[in-house]
């Protein structure tokens, strides 16, 4: 908070070209604090020792590999059917291209995959059985998913600066996203949900400068995000909503359906052939009645070997036990979910964050701007229901596809407060991620 404080001083003192350029440094410093503490986490954490990262690995070897991933095995033993295909061959492919390509890159040779083993450390826990050779190959798929993160951050700032003149508001957004301590342990680890916010943030940006100007390159932009979206996880699909809220903005019922099929065809120039494709492996586009049978033989849909998901009590689900989950998972969650908050700390994190966004009651928005934001952040959170009706297993990382419109809005909320008070939530979640890594890191004895 005194970098705070002498920054807010700076500010007040200075012409408003050189409060812009301590607002840059002040970002800079962020994203590198960002980086520092995301290679903290991946290199004291053990290999795998992360939700889902064995499966993500899997993947990627089996391109290295020269061959391509997908749900191939049928046999009834559920180990059997782990080791052959993974626990996330499922998902879309666009994340694992990059990252095969990348590992081709740098030299890398295919490794066989994970065989987890467990490991119970007296006072601990249960961890897995770990291998300083898998944490040093790990780092060079780690790392880079650091950088994906610190993107995010940097378009987050970049999305609130379309629709903000203050130097500081970007800042404060950026700061939001950057210091949310479920966001730092993610980018910390190989996961697919990287991209996703990645490219959550760049949709954000692609969608705001619509907003400002209909037009259809602009449309065309907008769906050809949301296409790389649906080639690098499913669970996005509700995202593209946004293309139909933004076809609305231009005038006349002809012009919007010329709109909406630009951006409906900018998503399937993109992604079409990975929806052909399942459709010829798996009998639908998205693949569902596969996948739920697949992850249903491996325990993926958080239920006993071999049985089905049933969502249950359908009112109950929406309006109690998502929001729940949501308020558990949102602020911070590492490790196997091992590391979690109680209700009380996420309670009063969530407190601060609806009070940012109340802000936006007294600010003289521009009324596209503020529908587009919206639409990001409900269609986010959207995918949360999406996927809870399909398994057990639904987290609210699934909604920081819309982080970054999240932190536009609460940047944008928090505009006429002093600047102090303004970082108030990222210095709350700066502090947090500093005690989640001391606690559930380096005072972790893994092995």
């Amino acid at each position: 908070m005194a970098a705070v404080r002498l920054a807010t001083e700076r500010y007040t003192e200075t012409t408003p070209e050189r409060a812009s350029n301590y607002a840059r440094l002040f970002l800079i410093g962020v994203i590198l604090v960002f980086v520092a503490l995301g290679t903290v986490i991946a290199i004291k954490t053990p290999a795998y020792e992360s939700s889902d990262e064995p499966g993500h690995v899997q993947n990627i070897e089996t391109l290295v590999s020269g061959h391509w991933y997908g749900m191939r095995c049928t046999f009834g033993i559920p180990h059997v059917v782990f080791k052959c295909s993974g626990n996330e061959a499922h998902q879309a492919p666009l994340y694992y291209l990059l990252f095969a390509g990348w590992q081709r890159l740098v030299g890398l040779p295919a490794r066989a995959p994970y065989v987890e083993q467990l490991n119970l450390v007296e006072n601990e826990g249960i961890f897995l059985t770990h291998s300083s050779a898998d944490l040093r190959f790990l780092l060079w798929l780690r790392l880079p998913n650091i950088l994906l993160g610190a993107c995010t951050v940097l378009f987050t700032y970049f999305a609130v600066r379309l629709v903000s003149s203050n130097p500081w508001t970007p800042v404060v957004g950026a700061s939001m996203v950057a210091f949310l301590p479920r966001f730092v342990f993610l980018s910390s680890f190989v996961t697919n949900d990287n991209l996703v916010n990645l490219l959550g943030a760049v949709l954000t940006v692609a969608s705001l400068r619509y907003a400002q100007a209909p037009s259809r390159w602009r449309m065309a932009a907008v769906g050809a995000v949301v296409g790389m979206l649906l080639i690098t996880k499913l669970s996005a699909l509700p995202i593209a909503l946004v293309l139909v809220v933004l076809a609305f903005m231009v005038t006349g019922w002809k012009r919007r359906a010329e709109y909406l099929g630009i951006g409906v065809l900018s998503t399937l120039v993109i992604s079409g052939w990975y929806l052909v494709q399942n459709t010829v492996r798996y009998g639908d586009p998205l693949a569902r009645r596969a996948s739920a049978g697949y992850l249903s033989l491996i325990g993926g849909l958080g239920t006993p070997f071999g049985q089905p998901y049933k969502a249950g009590n359908p009112l109950s689900l929406i309006f109690v036990r998502v929001p729940v989950r949501i308020l558990d998972s949102f602020w911070y969650q590492s490790d196997w979910h091992l590391f979690q908050w109680s209700w009380p700390v996420n309670l009063i994190f969530s407190l601060v964050l609806a009070g940012a966004l109340a802000g936006l009651f007294r600010r003289h928005i521009d009324r596209k701007t503020l529908v587009t934001l919206l639409a990001i952040v409900f269609a986010a959170f959207l995918s949360i229901w999406f996927v809870a009706f399909q398994t057990a297993t639904y987290q609210a990382r699934l909604a920081f596809v819309g982080l970054a419109a999240l932190a536009v809005l609460a940047a944008l909320g928090l505009e006429r407060w002093r600047l102090p008070v303004r970082f108030l939530l990222p210095a709350m979640g700066l502090i947090g991620t500093l005690i989640a890594i001391q606690q559930d890191v380096l005072a972790i004895h893994w092995s």
